[in-house]
């Protein structure tokens, strides 16, 4: 395999093409599931999203899933020669520069001189009205081995609209030996004729109305399967029986216990094999194929970042997992064994793709603990399967031919019924499958009879069964599903889900963004440099993000700045929120409620732009912001700046080193609390900001936060900004959709396309700059404490928490949560400055930064730096690790299978958290009497103990309890304390069972409540009914039950009504046994 995709991607390149690394299995396209082709990476050149690259001609080895949505390919695994959920896809595309002549000579070229297929063994397909490409083809191959072909097989298009065209296809003729039925002929349906690569001629664009238009620059797109080619290469004519899956089949082989012969051995039966052997092969081979693809698909998806779940991409990928486990026990498996297969594959494969290897270890636990997960409801599952079954069994569509009505004659447990079935799929030629002469002949039935769809809902829903995995059963059975009643059951559960949430209600897919992208392009974010500029309105739009002209006061919408300062949602951290103002004057050196004390420097985080000290002898495209928090003063320092389009230049300006904040000096300097706390809450609350760009700097002013461009008010100088400038909108959120920054606003006043406007960020800004920059800290802490496995999985940042997901297959310690809170605040007390730099994508993975899967990168990219911690990274960070302050991790928990979540807090989240734990503590203090929490907890356990202690005594004998005898029938009643109701039940059922007469009847308390309950035995003349309602009544009450047991439950819990109520009691027995 490693030579073929060498060989393919070394051609083109030979050939002017550049390389493309395989993109995620995750593509960034809401509109796919899995990257099911080639061209998934270039959609958005091909329609003309994004601009053409340059070279515009490109070559790539994809990898594939087709296991969902419009691209499913999961039932055929196993059964067919060439279906996988998992593949490669080798291609090769132009962006308008080579068309057909070109791709079909490249395509003739590398086939028949680079692979060396025998010529003689070749035909093509054409779409029946390409006359073009019929003319190219016969510079290479007879006419008579040219076949057109309609619209079904031989045109392509990428939807109902869109780039579109005719396609060539390459087949191989695998010869008659093993292919000699009816439709074996080229072009016809059996697989003699394999088609090995598919040529797509892009060059129509089609309307709504079906209308072709001819594009102006025709493109190529092209497809070939390595796993086929593979196969074909190596004389077998089934994917399976190659080399590539060669070491997989034999760790199957290995747990089983089973033999393995490929396609060509058995169907030759050059072995002498006896004819019940090979019908006793052919039963396992389906059942090798799904579980050797599926431990493929498992360990790719994992190793990229999905992990199982209920729904989703993780859905799928428990459901491959699932039927693979399936499978196993076909083969006699009966405990978790795809984990070991998973290994196999991280190895055979771990040298193209190196993360394989890197994962193993966690991928297999992962996966293993899903296998285990799901091994512990199959027993119950099957059960339930198997007891439904039961009770279509005497229908006459079954008859005595279905398996079911032999499984009582053949004591079949539910996991030895799930084994039994076989694969009900006919034998061919080019495929090894199992048929199962027990299978039920629908054909003749008078009506059709359906699996419950309520049943398979509930396989489905609590045990975990895949609906496609019960269809799998019962396919073998020759039964149906109700999926009608499975879909109202499905319907009636995402109704109550729904019940309970309430989404945002914004919906994107038809919003107005290719007009604005096609009038304006992506707008300018200036907001590394700036947290306030001037700007002007170039487009709003509703809150269905459709454009206006306009927004009235008090309505919602979203709006596009030629240049924005607000940082849109990404990789973690949330949206920028803030405020427009009216530009009715210059910013000046006015902010509102700030003074114009000036910091100029980079916002928090570095831009593409180059920045450096002086005095600092580094790199041009490399950026160090270094500041002491210790110190307090302010130091004028010479800066310099260079951007990438022009000479160095100098700007003298006034940057104001680390300082906290005046909330933390009172704080620190052991002044007042209250006044302390009074700054500290006012600093919370925060202001917006000013920002005066400057080149690549700003001045800022503003709240009184430390070491940020957000300093406090130093004197009484009040700014002059807010008398001149009007608040037009509240900006709540920010957005990139489609590429474009969008802000979402609440008009306090008209705004109209076109308006200029001073867009100013809020100082929460800084605290969601201190928890990203403490999340790229504590994925460097996970992966330096659990190890080098460790992966994003998820990440939200505000501006009063962290929440970071990873792959993980277990619970941490407190010994481990420990550790990496200890490692993160040692980062941040090492005051480590942060360096940004932009460099290539090669150069940084050089370099060690992570890079993400599923995150797209550019071929330049920034790498953000905090000490030992280097990432990929678009966003804003601190200058310092010092200026985040503390770190808390808050709390470890599961996401789902295999994803941990950690929450942390830290800056002034940090200071809150802290002091909520001293007010809890304090507050313990008092509730438990105790100067020591501990002491005081642990008196607490201590008295806890001994009223447990206590009250089983009381349980463990009834003869504890005081009784009087009246007519040789023993009477108790009672008020029991520290006994729960149902402990009660348990009391009695001791007394009857101790006693041939007995009438008892206890009073407990619980929640306020009041609780009866009553039991007798060998009298008839009281019944406990009767007797425990008429006691409740006086409790304000009811109750009843049978003779010799009732409960009843009271609202009134006074003593004295509690003793009026039993002595009632007591008198009602005595007459009643008197």
């Amino acid at each position: 395999m490693k030579d073929i995709r060498a060989l393919y991607l070394e051609f083109f390149k030979s050939k002017g093409h550049k390389v493309y690394d395989s993109m995620p299995l995750v593509p960034d396209d809401a509109s796919l599931l899995f990257t099911n082709a080639g061209m998934v990476q270039f959609k958005d050149i091909f329609t003309g999203k994004i601009p053409i690259p340059s070279p515009n001609i490109a070559t790539s080895s994809q990898l594939c899933i087709r296991a969902g949505g419009k691209h499913n390919d999961l039932e055929n695994v196993g059964y067919t020669a060439r279906h996988h959920t998992l593949f490669e896809m080798l291609g090769n595309f132009s962006f308008g520069a080579y068309f057909k002549k070109e791709a079909i000579a490249y395509a003739w070229e590398f086939v028949t001189e680079i692979l060396g297929f025998d010529k003689g063994l070749l035909y093509v397909t054409i779409h029946e009205s390409d006359d073009e490409a019929f003319e190219l083809w016969q510079e290479h191959i007879e006419p008579e081995r040219i076949k057109r072909m309609g619209d079904k097989d031989n045109f392509w298009q990428m939807g109902d609209t869109g780039p579109c065209g005719p396609c060539s296809e390459i087949y191989v003729d695998q010869g008659a030996e093993f292919f000699n039925g009816e439709e074996d002929y080229f072009g016809g349906e059996g697989d003699r004729f394999l088609e090995i690569w598919n040529l797509v001629f892009m060059q129509y664009e089609r309307s709504a109305d079906g209308t072709l238009t001819p594009l102006p620059k025709p493109s190529i797109d092209t497809g070939m399967g390595l796993e086929r080619v593979i196969a074909l290469k190596e004389g077998e004519i089934n994917n399976f029986d190659s080399s590539l899956f060669a070491p997989i089949m034999q760790c199957i082989k290995e747990l089983t216990g089973k033999s393995y012969y490929r396609d060509s051995v058995l169907l030759k039966n050059t072995m002498g094999f006896a004819k019940d052997i090979i019908d006793s092969c052919k039963k396992d081979i389906a059942s090798f194929r799904v579980i050797a693809d599926h431990a493929r698909a498992v360990a790719f998806l994992l190793a990229q970042g999905v992990n199982f779940d209920k729904e989703g991409r993780g859905y799928v990928l428990r459901r491959i997992l699932r039927r693979a486990v399936r499978h196993g026990y076909l083969l006699g498996l009966r405990k978790a064994f795809l984990y070991e297969v998973v290994g196999v594959v991280c190895d055979s494969m771990g040298g193209h793709y190196s993360y394989l290897i890197e994962r193993k270890n966690a991928l297999q636990e992962q996966c293993k603990a899903e296998e285990e997960r799901f091994f512990e409801t199959i027993e119950s599952g099957m059960a339930l399967f198997q007891a439904e079954l039961e009770k279509l069994r005497g229908h006459s569509v079954l008859s005595d031919k279905s398996r079911i009505a032999s499984a009582e004659a053949t004591a079949l447990t539910p996991s030895k019924l799930l084994a039994s079935a076989s694969q009900n799929h006919d034998f061919s030629s080019q495929s090894l499958e199992c048929q199962d002469s027990q299978k039920v002949d629908s054909s003749n039935a008078k009506e059709t009879i359906y699996f419950s769809g309520e049943v398979a809902f509930k396989l489905y829903d609590t045990y975990g069964f895949p609906l496609d995995l019960t269809q799998d059963m019962l396919r073998e059975l020759g039964l149906s599903i109700d999926l009608q009643g499975f879909e109202k059951c499905m319907q009636e559960q995402k109704d109550r889900s729904k019940a309970h949430w309430k989404g945002s209600g914004d919906s994107v897919k038809d919003g107005d963004f290719n007009t604005l992208l096609s009038e304006f392009g992506k707008n300018e974010f200036v907001g590394y440099e700036c947290v306030k500029v001037d700007s002007r309105i170039l487009a709003l739009l509703d809150s269905s993000f459709k454009r206006v002209e306009s927004l009235q006061a008090g309505q919602e919408g979203w709006v596009m700045l030629e240049s924005t300062p607000f940082y849109p949602e990404s990789g973690g951290p949330v949206g920028d929120k803030g405020a427009l103002f009216s530009d009715n004057s210059s910013l000046g050196n006015h902010c509102t409620d700030f003074t114009n004390f000036e910091r100029t420097a980079d916002l928090m985080s570095s831009s593409p732009s180059k920045f450096v000290k002086n005095s600092t002898s580094t790199t041009a495209n490399t950026r160090i912001v270094d500041s002491t928090p210790c110190e307090r003063e302010l130091k004028s320092t010479s800066l310099k700046c260079q951007d990438s389009s022009d000479t160095e230049s100098k700007v003298d300006s006034t940057m104001a080193e680390s300082r906290p904040s005046r909330g933390a000096e009172l704080w620190e300097q052991g002044g007042s609390s209250a006044t302390a706390k009074a700054e500290l809450e006012r600093e919370e609350r925060g202001t917006p900001l000013d920002c005066r760009k400057s080149g690549d700097f700003f001045g800022a002013k503003g709240s009184g936060e430390g070491i940020n461009p957000f300093l406090r008010e130093e004197n009484n100088e009040k700014a002059e900004l807010q008398k001149e400038t009007t608040q037009t909108a509240q900006v709540l959120d920010t957005q990139k959709y489609f590429g474009l920054n969008l802000s979402k606003i609440h008009a306090l006043s008209p705004l109209k396309t076109g308006d200029l406007v001073k867009a100013q960020v809020d100082s929460s800004r800084f605290e969601i700059a201190k928890h990203h920059s403490a999340t790229h800290l504590l994925h460097y802490a996970l992966r330096q404490i659990l190890g080098s496995h460790i992966a994003q999985a998820g990440s939200l940042v505000e501006s009063n928490r962290l929440r970071f997901d990873f792959s993980h297959p277990k619970a941490l310690s407190v010994n481990e949560l420990e550790q990496i809170e200890a490692l993160v605040n040692s980062k941040i007390a090492e005051s480590c400055p942060q360096v940004c730099e932009t460099m290539g994508i090669e150069q940084a993975k050089a370099k060690g930064a992570m890079a993400l899967f599923g995150e797209k990168y550019g071929e330049s990219v920034r790498v953000i730096t905090l000490g030992d911690s280097i990432e990929l990274c678009g966003g804003i960070h601190i200058h310092n690790t010092a200026e985040i302050g503390s770190f808390y991790i808050v709390r470890e928990s599961s996401v789902s299978s295999g994803v941990r979540r950690i929450e942390a807090v830290c800056g002034k989240a940090a200071y809150h958290y802290g002091k909520a734990a001293l007010e809890s503590i304090k507050t313990l203090k008092e509730q438990l009497k105790a100067q020591d929490v501990l002491q005081g907890v642990a008196k607490l356990q201590n008295a806890l103990k001994e009223a447990r202690d206590n009250a089983n005594k009381a349980k463990q004998s009834v003869k504890s309890l005081d009784y009087e005898e009246v007519n040789g029938v023993k009477l108790i009643v009672l008020k029991l304390d520290s006994v729960e109701a149902k402990e009660a039940k348990d009391i009695i059922d001791r007394a009857k069972n101790e006693n041939e007469k007995v009438a008892i009847l206890l009073v407990t308390e619980s929640g306020g409540k009041v609780s009866l309950t009553a039991g007798v035995k060998g009298i008839s003349s009281l019944k406990a009914g009767a007797w425990v309602k008429q006691v409740a009544q006086i409790l304000g009450g009811n109750g009843g039950g049978r003779d010799d047991f009732a409960t009843a439950g009271g609202k009134i819990t006074e003593s004295s009504k509690v003793q009026e109520a039993l002595d009632l009691a007591k008198q009602i027995a005595r007459e009643s046994l008197g």
